[in-house]
C-alpha cells in the first residue's frame, strides 16, 4: 500500500473512530446521568419518627466518610424550641424514605441508652435494631 492510499485509509477511518464513544468518556456520563433521580431534596430540618413508638426528632446534620458516602445523621429529639433537645447519631442504614416521610428504624429505648452527640466523639452511633 503506497503512502497516498495509506493517508486515504486513514482519512476515511478517522472521522469513525472519532464518533465512537470512549470508555469512561460521554457515552459513561450520560449513562450515569439518566441513573440520577428526577428530584433532589434535602434532608436537613426534615421530621423523623421512630418506626415503633412514633418519637419524632428533626435531622439536623449528616456525618459523611472520607469517600463523601453518608454514614449516620444527627437527629435532634424532644424539647420545645431548642431547651431540652438530645442529640443521637444514628446509622444511616437505620433511615427508611417513603415519599415525603422519614421514620428511623430504632427504639425508644436506644435513643434514651445512646450518648449525647458530640462532634468530637465517633463512638457514639446508634446502630439500626433489625442488625
Amino acid at each position: 500500500m503506497g503512502v497516498t492510499a495509506r493517508c486515504a485509509f486513514w482519512c476515511a477511518l478517522l472521522p469513525l473512530l472519532l464518533s465512537l464513544p470512549l470508555a469512561g468518556g460521554r457515552g459513561a456520563e450520560e449513562g450515569q446521568a439518566s441513573a440520577v433521580p428526577s428530584k433532589l431534596e434535602s434532608v436537613l430540618g426534615r421530621d423523623v419518627a421512630t418506626a415503633y413508638e412514633g418519637d419524632a426528632g428533626r435531622i439536623i446534620d449528616l456525618l459523611v466518610d472520607r469517600d463523601g458516602t453518608v454514614r449516620a445523621a444527627v437527629v435532634e429529639f424532644g424539647g420545645f424550641l431548642g431547651i431540652g433537645t438530645r442529640k443521637v447519631a444514628i446509622e444511616w442504614a437505620a433511615f427508611r424514605f417513603s415519599g415525603r416521610s422519614i421514620a428511623v428504624d430504632v427504639s425508644r429505648e436506644q435513643i434514651r441508652a445512646a450518648p449525647e452527640y458530640k462532634a468530637t466523639d465517633s463512638t457514639s452511633l446508634v446502630r439500626a435494631t433489625n442488625e
